[in-house]
């Protein structure tokens, strides 16, 4: 099993991979993949590259959780 690290969203990269999903979420790559094909998941498509914006990943996650901002 492996061990969960704490993430600082403000060390990440303002576009993130997948990979990085990967370590923030805790999923398997075919979960990820999975999660960033979910409608209204804050992808922005460059061909078939597949990044998302830092900040509107962390909101988009928010809400999904009921987490009120502010």
């Amino acid at each position: 099993m492996s061990v969960a690290t704490v993430v600082d969203r403000n060390a990440l990269p303002l576009m993130l991979k997948a990979p990085h999903i990967q370590d923030i979420t805790q999923l398997s790559r075919p979960k990820v993949y999975d999660l960033l094909n979910t409608p209204g998941c804050p992808v922005v498509r460059f061909g078939r590259t597949i990044r998302v914006p830092r900040d509107a990943f962390f909101r988009w996650i928010e809400r999904q959780a009921g987490v009120e901002e502010g």
